[in-house]
């Protein structure tokens, strides 16, 4: 069996692997990434034609390589997949989908994000859902650019911040991408935190799971 992974940035490459050891060591991970599409998403504000085309080559290219699936790991671009998906008999999936399926269980959501276009894509899907949920969104847009300046601690410590800012606000916080899953493990909370890759990584399982054998890699 073998998924797919199209990546627009580096940190999410640990968490992802991470979790699919930890859920589904069995499977197959292939890269495929594009690190040039996040500047372009930060200066676009959104999805562009330019980006879709960007990401349809690499989904071309995980589709060449006969992987059962395709699961992306950068949140910010997560509504590709609902223009790009009748293109491709493989399944795509969002990086966040499995968690915000079970944040959606709340009443009170609260969203942390580092990237300024993340909370537009999950608050998409969020809403689609179930229009009259309340939703308290934090973002402190370019936060993530600290990991790769070496700035681990200090990304992690202003996340935190945020984090116990949003708390007694909401039910349910929400580390909206795979480059603060990390984080979760630093925080004592009275609310529950859900974070993306383990829930994307058994939901990938699950769906190759469900694949008659004779198709399947």
């Amino acid at each position: 069996m073998k998924v797919g992974l199209i990546h627009a940035t580096t940190t999410a490459l640990k968490p992802i692997e991470k979790a699919f050891n930890n859920e589904a060591p069995d499977v197959q991970l292939l890269h495929f990434m594009d690190t040039g599409l996040f500047s372009m998403i930060e200066s676009s504000g959104s999805l562009t034609p330019e980006i879709i085309r960007r990401f349809s080559l690499l989904i071309n290219l995980a589709v060449q390589s006969d992987v059962d699936c395709i699961l992306l790991t950068c949140s910010a671009f997560n509504n590709v997949t609902d223009i790009l998906q009748p293109l491709y008999p493989v399944k795509l999936f969002r990086s966040d989908e499995a968690m915000l399926d079970e944040a959606l269980k709340y009443e009170r959501i609260g969203l942390v994000s580092t990237v300024r276009e993340t909370p537009i894509a999950l608050l998409s899907y969020i809403t689609e859902r179930n229009p009259e949920i309340l939703v308290e969104s934090l973002v402190e847009p370019g936060l993530i650019h600290l990991l790769s300046l070496g700035k681990k601690d200090e990304h992690d410590e202003r996340i935190r911040k945020m984090v116990h800012q949003v708390e007694a606000k909401v039910d349910v916080i929400v580390l909206s991408q795979y480059s603060m899953a990390h984080i979760a493990d630093q925080l004592n909370t009275t609310v529950p935190i859900l974070t993306a890759p383990r829930a994307s990584a058994k939901r990938c399982l699950g769906y190759l799971q469900s694949l008659p054998i004779n198709i399947s890699n």
